[in-house]
C-alpha cells in the first residue's frame, strides 16, 4: 500500500525545496569522493557508501505494486520502461528508448535499449517485457495497476521491439510503465521468496537480511555510462522513527525514508540536514467510512463527519505542516485537481451537528480503527475522536496492531471508520479510481458501490482526449464530495531526510529512490 506533502503551486511545479533541519553529521565511515573543477566547485566522482535507514523491511512479494518499504529497492536494483518528467509529466525514455502509439491508442510499439544486461550478465530484451506483463495478469500478482495490464496481446516483434495491444484505448498506460519494474524472468520465483534480486539497475544485491536490512554494490556494467557514482548502499531497518533520527544525528546514516513527520520537523534548526518532501505529493491521509455499517450508511452522517474534522489541526499538530488540507484526493499535479473544490469541507461543528440531526443520528455510536504502531495515524485518530464527540457522536477509538488492522482492511472489512493513507492521486486520475484500495470502483475498503461511480471510473480510464476528460473529472469530484465514503484530510508527501553531504538524490513519480547521480561530498 502506499497508500506522504503550498497549495498555490502550479500543477507542474516542483514542490521540493528544502527545510534546514538538524544535527551535525560525521561521515567517518564513508569514503566520500569529490573533485574540484577550475572554479573550485565540487563535481561528483565514484566513491562512497551511502548508509540509509527505513522503518519497515522490504516486501519482495509486493515489488510489482507500490509498497512504501520497497521505495529503496525498486529503482536501485531494477529499472522501468519509462520515467515521467516531474515538471511536465511527459514520459521519458528508460529501458524503452521510444514508442509509437497507433490504432486509436490501442497499440503501443516500444523500441528497447540494446545495451542492457541483467546482473547475471544475460541481455535484456523484448521477452522480458512480455514476461512481466504476463506476471501482472496472473491472479496471484498484487498490483494497483493490474487493471492496465488487461492487454489482449504482448509479443516480441523485433530484436529490440515489443508490441502491446489493448482491447480499447486507455488513459494511464504510462502510469503502469512508471510503477512496473522489469524483473528477470529466469529468477522471478527466487525474487518472490527474497532469495535473489536480479535486475538491470545501478546496484546489485549483495546480501539481504530479512527484518534487518540489505547491502547493495555498484553495478559496474550499468547501462548508464559512468553511473552510479556510489560504491554501494547499506540499508538498515530501524522500526522506531526516533531511532532513525538518532542514527542520523550520530552520523551512522545519511538518509532516512519517511520519518514520522514530527520527528523530521523536530530536527529543524540544526545544521547538517535537509528535509526533502517529494514533489509527487502522493501520500494522502484519509478517514475511510464503511457505508454498510450504521449510521455510516446515511450520506448525511458521512458528510457531517467530514464537516466536523479539524484538518488544519491535523496538518499542524500531527504532520508538522507538511502538505495542505484537502477534501479531494488529488495532488496538484493531477489533471483532476480542482482548487475550487479542495476546501469543500472545513471544520464547522455547527453544520456537522445540523446534518446529524437531519439524519436522526445525533448521539449515534461510531468506532474509529487505526494502526496504533503508526504514529501519524494514531495522532489523527485522537483528533477525529475529539471532533466527532464534540459534534454529538459517541466516538470510540479502536487501536489495532498493524497485522490485525491490515487483516481487517483486506479481509472482512473494518466495521466503522478507519484512519489510513492512500496514494495514486498524483498522476492519471484513472489510476486512483481503478486501482487505489479505498477508491477502487470494482471493490473498495469502504464497501461503497454505485453504478454512477463505476461508470465515471470507466470513463476516466477510457477517455483519452483531455478536453473531454475535464467534464468527467468534474463529475467525479462532485460524486466523491457528496458521497464521502472516503473523507480526505491532508494531501502530504513522502519525505527524505538527508545529510547535506548527500547530493544528487532523485526519485520517480511513485517515489522510488533513484541513486544514479547520487554522491557523497566532503
Amino acid at each position: 500500500m502506499s497508500d506522504l506533502y503550498s497549495a498555490n503551486l502550479s500543477r507542474r511545479r516542483f514542490l521540493a525545496g528544502s527545510l534546514g533541519v538538524g544535527g551535525a553529521v560525521l561521515l567517518a565511515s564513508c569514503t566520500a569522493a569529490v573533485s574540484r573543477d577550475k572554479s573550485g566547485r565540487s563535481k561528483p566522482v565514484q566513491g562512497g557508501t551511502l548508509r540509509m535507514v527505513q522503518t519497515a523491511d522490504i516486501a519482495p512479494a509486493t515489488l510489482l505494486s507500490q509498497n512504501n518499504p520497497n521505495f529503496s529497492i525498486c529503482r536501485t536494483v531494477f529499472n522501468t520502461l519509462t520515467e515521467y518528467d516531474h515538471k511536465t509529466l511527459d514520459p521519458k525514455p528508460s529501458l524503452a528508448t521510444h514508442w509509437n502509439i497507433s490504432d486509436g491508442g490501442k497499440t503501443y510499439v516500444l523500441s528497447l535499449r540494446d545495451d542492457v544486461k541483467y546482473h547475471t550478465g544475460r541481455p535484456f530484451g523484448p521477452d522480458d517485457v512480455v514476461n512481466v506483463i504476463d506476471i501482472l495478469k496472473q491472479d496471484t500478482t498484487s498490483s494497483q495497476l493490474k487493471h492496465v495490464a488487461a492487454i489482449c496481446d504482448a509479443r516480441k516483434t523485433g530484436a529490440n521491439e515489443v508490441t502491446l495491444t489493448f482491447s480499447q484505448a486507455v488513459s494511464n498506460v504510462f502510469d503502469l510503465f512508471e510503477v512496473m519494474i522489469v524483473v528477470d524472468k529466469e529468477t522471478y520465483p527466487d525474487l518472490l521468496a527474497g532469495r535473489k534480486f536480479i535486475g538491470t539497475g545501478p546496484f546489485t544485491m549483495q546480501s539481504y537480511r530479512p527484518g534487518s536490512g540489505y547491502t547493495l554494490k555498484r553495478n559496474d556494467q550499468y547501462w548508464k555510462a559512468g553511473r552510479p557514482y556510489l560504491d554501494g548502499v547499506e540499508v538498515a531497518v530501524v522500526t522506531q522513527s526516533s531511532s532513525a533520527v538518532s542514527s542520523l544525528r550520530s552520523g551512522q546514516s545519511q538518509l532516512a525514508l519517511d520519518l514520522a513527520p514530527l520527528d523530521a520537523i523536530g530536527l529543524k534548526g540544526s545544521a547538517g540536514f535537509q528535509l526533502v518532501p517529494s514533489d509527487a505529493q502522493d501520500s494522502v491521509f484519509y478517514l475511510g467510512q464503511n457505508v454498510t455499517v450504521p449510521p455510516l450508511d446515511k450520506v448525511e452522517v458521512r458528510q457531517a463527519i467530514a464537516q466536523a474534522i479539524d484538518r488544519e489541526r491535523i496538518l499542524s499538530q500531527v504532520l508538522g505542516g507538511i502538505g495542505h488540507t484537502s477534501s479531494i484526493p488529488w495532488s496538484p499535479s493531477s489533471s483532476a485537481f480542482d482548487v475550487s473544490k479542495r476546501d469543500t469541507y472545513r471544520h464547522d461543528p455547527a453544520k456537522a451537528k445540523q446534518l446529524l440531526a437531519t439524519a436522526g443520528a445525533s448521539g449515534a455510536s461510531v468506532d474509529i480503527y487505526y494502526n496504533a504502531g503508526f504514529a501519524p495515524n494514531a495522532g489523527i485518530a485522537e483528533i477525529v475522536q475529539f471532533d466527532l464527540t464534540s459534534a454529538g457522536l459517541k466516538a470510540t477509538a479502536k487501536p489495532q496492531q498493524a497485522a490485525d488492522f491490515f487483516s481487517l482492511l483486506s479481509g472482512s472489512g473494518i466495521p466503522g471508520l478507519f484512519v489510513n493513507v492512500h496514494g495514486f492521486g498524483q498522476l492519471h486520475p484513472a489510476t486512483l479510481v481503478k486501482g487505489a484500495f479505498p477508491f477502487n470502483a470494482r471493490a473498495n475498503a469502504e464497501r461503497f458501490t454505485s453504478q454512477q461511480y463505476s461508470d465515471l471510473a470507466t470513463k476516466m480510464w477510457t477517455t483519452t482526449d483531455q478536453t473531454a476528460a475535464k467534464g468527467v473529472y468534474a463529475d467525479m469530484n462532485d460524486l466523491l464530495i457528496k458521497e464521502q465514503f472516503v473523507t480526505d484530510l491532508v494531501v502530504s508527501s513522502h519525505t527524505y531526510t538527508i545529510s547535506t553531504k548527500l547530493n544528487g538524490l532523485a526519485w520517480n513519480m511513485f517515489d522510488y529512490i533513484n541513486l544514479d547521480d547520487a554522491y557523497l561530498s566532503t
